[in-house]
């Protein structure tokens, strides 16, 4: 017979407002230079290579799928 998962019981709710919420979810150009510095500072020649490739805008005319 398998025994039961141990219940774990839920904590009290948020009582953070949206638009608090809202707030904390910004991301500035900023915090995503320091996350590439960060990111460059652990990888290899290669990994870092591909940070510093532009991306290609996609073509609207191209089917997908």
């Amino acid at each position: 017979m398998k025994k039961p998962a141990k219940v774990i019981p839920l904590g009290a709710p948020l009582n953070t407002p949206d638009d608090d919420l809202d707030m904390l979810a910004l991301v500035t150009p900023s915090d995503i230079e320091e996350a590439k510095a960060d990111a460059r500072a652990r990888m290899g020649d290669r990994g870092a290579a591909l940070l510093e490739t532009d991306k290609t805008p996609k073509d609207e005319d191209e089917p997908t799928g």
